[in-house]
């Protein structure tokens, strides 16, 4: 588990990037399951995200093969257009956090109803990205499914007029849906 009842999982703790985008919140205005659910603005004429992570880390290497990703979410406007992320703790990458990202639209349609989102781990495939700020650019590396840290939720510079979500529950489990999608998708190459 990552997240119930919009508390992170044992001691975890929640990050927003840039400084200036609003702080998730517990709200009790919406929520699945249970009596709370986390609120969460991005800034979307900016690259922005909220990271939902658990205290120290957990090994997903053995839910690889048929666990899944699932949680809920519901939009204010409904159509937002976001990058749903699983992190990583940085240790086998320098203390650079490395990012596994499938597009929300590829997965299907946030609405202005709850929708529940179950999406196989294997999905987001092997290979991770951190941003290097020194060298302005993206590096790939090997994600580490050994050391799984968090969830995020992110947009991109201007791909949404506005952006905000409730989400409540977001579980990893190690068995689930098998998925149903074109083959060998997510159509990554490995390093």
């Amino acid at each position: 588990m990552v997240m119930r009842e919009a508390i992170p999982r044992g001691g975890g703790y929640t990050y927003q990037y840039p400084r200036e985008n609003p702080e998730p919140i517990l709200t009790d205005k919406y929520a699945m399951e249970g009596a709370l659910s986390m609120e969460i603005e991005l800034i979307a004429s900016d690259y922005s995200g909220v990271a939902i992570c658990i205290a120290g880390s957990v090994d997903l290497t053995p839910y690889l093969e048929e666990g899944v990703l699932e949680f809920w979410i519901k939009g204010a406007q409904g159509g937002e257009n976001a990058l749903f992320v699983l992190v990583d703790d940085g240790v086998k990458s320098g203390g650079e956090s490395l990012q596994v990202k499938l597009r929300s639209k590829s997965l299907g349609e946030i609405t202005t109803e709850w929708k529940h989102f179950s999406i196989p781990l294997k999905l987001f495939g092997m290979t991770g990205v951190y941003w290097d700020a020194k060298n302005t650019r993206e590096v790939m590396l090997p994600f580490s499914w050994a050391n799984f840290k968090g969830f995020r939720l992110e947009v991109r510079k201007d791909e949404n007029e506005s952006f905000k979500v409730w989400i409540d529950d977001i579980v990893i489990k190690k068995h689930g849906k098998p998925y149903e999608g074109p083959a060998n998708y997510p159509f990554r190459n490995e390093i």
